[in-house]
Protein backbone atom coordinates (compact mmCIF):
# COMPACT_ATOMS: atom_id res chain seq x y z
CA UNK A 1 0.00 0.00 0.00
CA UNK A 2 1.40 3.36 -1.00
CA UNK A 3 1.06 6.29 1.38
CA UNK A 4 2.14 9.88 1.11
CA UNK A 5 2.10 13.04 3.18
CA UNK A 6 0.25 15.75 1.27
CA UNK A 7 1.42 19.35 1.62
CA UNK A 8 -1.12 22.05 0.82
CA UNK A 9 -0.18 23.96 -2.32
CA UNK A 10 -0.32 27.72 -2.41
CA UNK A 11 -2.28 29.64 -5.04
CA UNK A 12 -4.95 32.23 -5.59
CA UNK A 13 -7.57 30.11 -7.30
CA UNK A 14 -9.42 27.01 -6.23
CA UNK A 15 -10.94 24.44 -8.49
CA UNK A 16 -14.58 23.62 -7.89
CA UNK A 17 -14.95 19.85 -7.59
CA UNK A 18 -17.08 18.04 -10.10
CA UNK A 19 -20.23 16.82 -8.40
CA UNK A 20 -23.16 14.82 -9.71
CA UNK A 21 -26.56 16.29 -9.12
CA UNK A 22 -29.11 13.97 -7.62
CA UNK A 23 -31.84 12.58 -9.80
CA UNK A 24 -32.48 9.87 -12.35
CA UNK A 25 -29.62 11.08 -14.57
CA UNK A 26 -27.03 11.41 -11.80
CA UNK A 27 -23.69 9.67 -12.46
CA UNK A 28 -22.58 6.70 -10.35
CA UNK A 29 -20.18 6.84 -7.40
CA UNK A 30 -16.54 6.97 -8.37
CA UNK A 31 -14.61 3.70 -8.32
CA UNK A 32 -11.63 3.26 -6.03
CA UNK A 33 -9.46 0.75 -4.20
CA UNK A 34 -8.61 2.06 -0.73
CA UNK A 35 -9.72 -0.32 2.06
CA UNK A 36 -9.69 -4.06 1.45
CA UNK A 37 -11.16 -5.41 4.70
CA UNK A 38 -12.68 -4.58 8.09
CA UNK A 39 -12.45 -6.97 11.04
CA UNK A 40 -13.70 -6.93 14.63
CA UNK A 41 -11.78 -8.85 17.31
CA UNK A 42 -11.62 -8.35 21.08
CA UNK A 43 -13.61 -5.13 20.80
CA UNK A 44 -11.16 -3.58 18.33
CA UNK A 45 -11.91 -2.59 14.73
CA UNK A 46 -9.07 -3.38 12.31
CA UNK A 47 -8.95 -1.48 9.01
CA UNK A 48 -6.79 -3.12 6.34
CA UNK A 49 -5.73 -0.73 3.59
CA UNK A 50 -5.53 -2.12 0.05
CA UNK A 51 -2.14 -3.12 -1.36
CA UNK A 52 -2.90 -1.28 -4.62
CA UNK A 53 -4.62 2.04 -3.87
CA UNK A 54 -6.21 4.00 -6.72
CA UNK A 55 -9.20 6.12 -7.69
CA UNK A 56 -11.09 6.78 -10.93
CA UNK A 57 -11.71 10.50 -11.45
CA UNK A 58 -12.65 13.14 -14.00
CA UNK A 59 -9.65 15.15 -12.84
CA UNK A 60 -7.22 16.16 -15.59
CA UNK A 61 -3.57 16.50 -14.70
CA UNK A 62 -3.35 20.11 -15.92
CA UNK A 63 -6.04 21.26 -13.47
CA UNK A 64 -5.13 23.10 -10.27
CA UNK A 65 -4.89 21.00 -7.13
CA UNK A 66 -7.66 21.16 -4.54
CA UNK A 67 -5.11 21.10 -1.73
CA UNK A 68 -5.64 24.76 -0.87
CA UNK A 69 -9.35 24.09 -0.42
CA UNK A 70 -9.18 21.21 2.04
CA UNK A 71 -5.75 20.41 3.53
CA UNK A 72 -4.97 17.11 5.21
CA UNK A 73 -6.47 16.63 8.65
CA UNK A 74 -9.19 19.28 8.25
CA UNK A 75 -12.52 17.53 7.81
CA UNK A 76 -15.17 19.59 6.07
CA UNK A 77 -18.13 18.33 8.04
CA UNK A 78 -21.10 17.40 5.90
CA UNK A 79 -24.59 18.08 7.11
CA UNK A 80 -26.56 14.92 7.71
CA UNK A 81 -28.94 15.07 4.80
CA UNK A 82 -29.70 11.42 4.17
CA UNK A 83 -28.03 11.16 0.78
CA UNK A 84 -30.80 8.86 -0.38
CA UNK A 85 -31.68 10.59 -3.65
CA UNK A 86 -30.65 9.57 -7.13
CA UNK A 87 -30.06 6.18 -8.67
CA UNK A 88 -28.54 3.05 -7.21
CA UNK A 89 -28.62 1.01 -4.02
CA UNK A 90 -29.56 2.70 -0.75
CA UNK A 91 -30.67 1.25 2.57
CA UNK A 92 -28.06 2.07 5.20
CA UNK A 93 -29.92 1.29 8.40
CA UNK A 94 -33.22 0.64 6.63
CA UNK A 95 -32.77 -2.64 4.76
CA UNK A 96 -31.46 -3.44 1.30
CA UNK A 97 -28.01 -4.62 2.36
CA UNK A 98 -28.41 -8.23 1.21
CA UNK A 99 -29.43 -7.23 -2.32
CA UNK A 100 -27.03 -4.29 -2.76
CA UNK A 101 -24.33 -4.56 -5.46
CA UNK A 102 -20.85 -5.34 -4.15
CA UNK A 103 -17.43 -3.84 -4.74
CA UNK A 104 -14.37 -5.93 -5.57
CA UNK A 105 -13.74 -6.36 -1.82
CA UNK A 106 -17.32 -7.34 -0.98
CA UNK A 107 -18.51 -4.02 0.48
CA UNK A 108 -22.09 -3.02 -0.35
CA UNK A 109 -21.83 -0.22 -2.93
CA UNK A 110 -23.97 2.75 -1.91
CA UNK A 111 -25.71 4.24 -4.98
CA UNK A 112 -24.09 1.51 -7.09
CA UNK A 113 -26.05 -0.56 -9.57
CA UNK A 114 -26.20 -1.96 -13.09
CA UNK A 115 -26.35 1.55 -14.53
CA UNK A 116 -22.83 2.24 -13.21
CA UNK A 117 -21.08 -0.12 -15.66
CA UNK A 118 -23.02 1.40 -18.55
CA UNK A 119 -22.09 4.92 -17.45
CA UNK A 120 -18.38 4.12 -17.17
CA UNK A 121 -18.42 2.42 -20.58
CA UNK A 122 -20.13 5.44 -22.17
CA UNK A 123 -17.71 7.90 -20.49
CA UNK A 124 -14.45 5.97 -20.84
CA UNK A 125 -12.76 8.98 -22.47
CA UNK A 126 -13.84 11.32 -19.67
CA UNK A 127 -12.25 9.54 -16.70
CA UNK A 128 -8.79 8.31 -15.70
CA UNK A 129 -7.41 6.03 -13.02
CA UNK A 130 -4.82 7.51 -10.64
CA UNK A 131 -2.60 5.87 -8.06
CA UNK A 132 -3.16 7.41 -4.62
CA UNK A 133 -1.76 7.39 -1.12
CA UNK A 134 -3.73 7.58 2.13
CA UNK A 135 -2.73 10.78 3.93
CA UNK A 136 -5.15 10.38 6.83
CA UNK A 137 -7.78 7.97 8.12
CA UNK A 138 -10.66 9.06 10.37
CA UNK A 139 -13.21 7.15 12.47
CA UNK A 140 -16.46 8.62 13.80
CA UNK A 141 -19.58 7.31 15.52
CA UNK A 142 -22.68 8.17 13.48
CA UNK A 143 -25.44 6.94 15.77
CA UNK A 144 -27.90 4.13 16.30
CA UNK A 145 -29.78 2.31 13.54
CA UNK A 146 -32.85 4.48 14.08
CA UNK A 147 -30.70 7.61 13.80
CA UNK A 148 -29.22 6.34 10.53
CA UNK A 149 -32.70 5.67 9.16
CA UNK A 150 -33.72 9.26 9.88
CA UNK A 151 -30.51 11.18 9.25
CA UNK A 152 -27.75 9.28 7.44
CA UNK A 153 -24.86 11.50 6.28
CA UNK A 154 -23.99 12.07 2.64
CA UNK A 155 -20.68 10.95 1.17
CA UNK A 156 -17.68 12.80 2.53
CA UNK A 157 -15.95 13.62 5.82
CA UNK A 158 -17.72 14.12 9.14
CA UNK A 159 -16.28 15.43 12.43
CA UNK A 160 -13.93 12.56 13.27
CA UNK A 161 -13.66 11.09 16.77
CA UNK A 162 -10.09 10.01 16.02
CA UNK A 163 -7.74 10.66 13.09
CA UNK A 164 -4.65 8.67 12.09
CA UNK A 165 -2.13 10.64 10.01
CA UNK A 166 -0.20 8.83 7.26
CA UNK A 167 -1.44 5.38 8.34
CA UNK A 168 0.46 2.20 7.65
CA UNK A 169 -1.14 -0.85 6.06
CA UNK A 170 -3.34 -1.55 9.11
CA UNK A 171 -5.14 0.76 11.55
CA UNK A 172 -6.83 -0.33 14.79
CA UNK A 173 -9.62 1.53 16.60
CA UNK A 174 -10.86 0.35 20.00
CA UNK A 175 -14.66 0.29 19.84
CA UNK A 176 -15.08 -1.40 23.23
CA UNK A 177 -13.44 1.51 25.05
CA UNK A 178 -15.73 4.11 23.45
CA UNK A 179 -18.77 5.30 25.38
CA UNK A 180 -20.79 5.00 22.17
CA UNK A 181 -20.42 1.21 21.88
CA UNK A 182 -22.36 -0.47 19.10
CA UNK A 183 -24.17 1.33 16.29
CA UNK A 184 -23.04 2.90 13.02
CA UNK A 185 -19.50 4.15 12.42
CA UNK A 186 -17.91 5.95 9.49
CA UNK A 187 -14.33 5.22 8.43
CA UNK A 188 -12.90 7.78 6.01
CA UNK A 189 -9.66 7.76 4.01
CA UNK A 190 -8.22 11.05 2.74
CA UNK A 191 -6.57 10.17 -0.56
CA UNK A 192 -4.01 12.19 -2.52
CA UNK A 193 -2.27 11.60 -5.83
CA UNK A 194 0.92 9.54 -6.03
CA UNK A 195 2.17 10.85 -9.37
CA UNK A 196 -0.06 13.94 -9.63
CA UNK A 197 -0.20 16.84 -7.18
CA UNK A 198 -3.91 16.56 -6.45
CA UNK A 199 -6.19 16.14 -3.45
CA UNK A 200 -8.85 13.54 -4.27
CA UNK A 201 -10.49 14.14 -0.89
CA UNK A 202 -12.30 11.37 0.98
CA UNK A 203 -13.46 7.81 0.38
CA UNK A 204 -15.76 6.62 3.17
CA UNK A 205 -17.26 3.43 4.56
CA UNK A 206 -20.25 3.10 6.89
CA UNK A 207 -20.22 0.10 9.24
CA UNK A 208 -22.97 -1.25 11.46
CA UNK A 209 -21.25 -2.74 14.52
CA UNK A 210 -23.33 -4.94 16.82
CA UNK A 211 -22.55 -5.91 20.40
CA UNK A 212 -23.24 -9.56 21.12
CA UNK A 213 -25.29 -10.99 23.96
CA UNK A 214 -23.72 -10.01 27.26
CA UNK A 215 -21.68 -7.24 25.66
CA UNK A 216 -18.47 -9.28 25.50
CA UNK A 217 -18.09 -9.45 21.72
CA UNK A 218 -18.69 -7.26 18.68
CA UNK A 219 -19.38 -8.05 15.04
CA UNK A 220 -19.81 -6.10 11.79
CA UNK A 221 -23.34 -6.63 10.49
CA UNK A 222 -23.17 -4.29 7.48
CA UNK A 223 -20.40 -2.48 5.61
CA UNK A 224 -21.16 0.07 2.90
CA UNK A 225 -18.74 1.88 0.61
CA UNK A 226 -19.98 5.48 0.40
CA UNK A 227 -18.17 7.36 -2.37
CA UNK A 228 -18.86 10.76 -3.93
CA UNK A 229 -20.44 10.62 -7.36
CA UNK A 230 -17.85 10.90 -10.10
Amino acid sequence: MRRRTFIAASGFGALTALGGCLGNSSPPPRKSSVVSEFEMADGSLTVDLADDTWVVSRYEANQQSLASVNPVGVASAKGKGGGGGGRGATGRGSGGYASAPRTRYGHAWYHGGDYADDWYEDHADDVSRYGVGVAALGVAYLGSTSQMEDDAPDAGPVPWDETFQNPNDTVQYDVAEQSTGDGWYRVGAHIVGDSVDHDFRWECFDLEIDRGFGGDSYSIDEQWKVSPRI
